[in-house]
């Protein structure tokens, strides 16, 4: 099974349970689905976030 671009909408993971559960998708398509995925391994960015102390104060609640 080769996934067009239409297809691929269906293996989206937000939807993929409704479809599925409307036999729109069966669990072994999506599993040939996920084979034809290339390998993505290694293929990333580290970034390192911040935390805001200020934002930290601002959120807390004040107290009377």
């Amino acid at each position: 099974m080769s996934a067009k671009k239409n297809d691929e909408k269906l293996f989206d993971l937000r939807t993929l349970d409704n479809f599925q559960s409307r036999g729109l998708v069966k669990p072994a398509d999506y599993e040939k689905y996920l084979k034809t995925l290339p390998d993505e391994e290694g293929n990333y960015e580290l970034c390192v976030l911040e935390e805001d102390e200020d934002l930290e104060d601002d959120e807390a609640p004040e107290e009377e």
